[in-house]
């Protein structure tokens, strides 16, 4: 009878113990979940992220893996969206998925242009605090490399915005990049904005490296925290 009394007792201290463990478990649960989302700034806006192509225009091509643009941008973009959420501000996608805004029938041209048209009116008819357009480059040579950032050279919010996201860019990604923010106005979604713009190219998928590099998922979190901070510090600047 005494064993019997015995075993009960190191049943009821086993059955103690794993409760206390889970509720430790839980307890560092919750706090490491709370750090996380208190270890970044408060930052109540609405910004529309866009990422750019989808559907039948992948975009640009890299030219030793063929990785599509499209992918790569809405990769970069999915990963901003996170930290801008967890910041507190409400987040406009013009796509989450691989698809492009225009209607089925008619050529890839018009719907092309179509998909360009219904990105500009989502972004001026949004009332969003800033737009955040996320494109990767290319060019015939396959020796140029660096991420930079073009806005519209009317309108001075946008260009604070994008001077400040290259500063990170080049600080977070290549100290070497000597790119600078740049002013472009023959880009249809930069003309006449009504809500600051910014176009970030996040690398050169014609160059080797950078082609590798634009599909680590480790870089595409350096590019999306870059841009981030750099969100951060326009609004910090503009003070509200």
């Amino acid at each position: 009878m005494r064993v019997i009394i015995l075993k009960r007792k190191w049943i009821i201290w086993v059955i103690l113990l794993v409760i206390f463990i889970m509720v430790g478990i839980f307890s560092i649960y919750k706090y490491n979940k709370a750090v996380k989302t208190a270890s970044l700034p408060t930052l109540r806006k609405v910004i529309i992220i866009d990422p750019g192509h989808g559907g039948i225009d992948g975009g640009m091509v890299g030219t030793t893996t063929k990785v599509h643009e499209s992918n790569i941008n809405l990769q970069i973009s999915l990963r901003l969206r996170k930290y801008l959420e967890e910041s507190g501000s409400l987040v406009l996608m013009t796509r989450d998925e691989d698809v492009g805004l225009y209607t089925e029938g008619g050529t890839i041209r018009k719907k092309k242009n179509e998909d360009l048209r219904n990105r500009k009116r989502l972004f001026d008819e949004s009332n969003a605090d800033l737009v955040i357009s996320i494109h990767s480059n290319s060019f015939q040579e396959s020796k140029y490399y660096g991420a930079q950032a073009f806005y519209n050279p009317n309108c001075e919010a946008s260009k604070l915005a994008s001077e400040l996201i290259q500063e990170e860019l080049i600080r977070v990604l290549d100290n070497g990049n000597t790119r600078k923010a740049k002013a472009k106005n023959d880009v249809y979604i930069l003309k006449n904005v009504k809500v600051p713009t910014v176009i970030v190219e996040c690398g050169f998928l014609s160059n080797p490296k950078e082609e590798i590099l634009l599909q680590n998922p480790d870089y595409q979190q350096k590019i999306a925290w870059s841009i981030y901070v750099g969100i951060l510090k326009y609004f910090n600047r503009l003070n509200i």
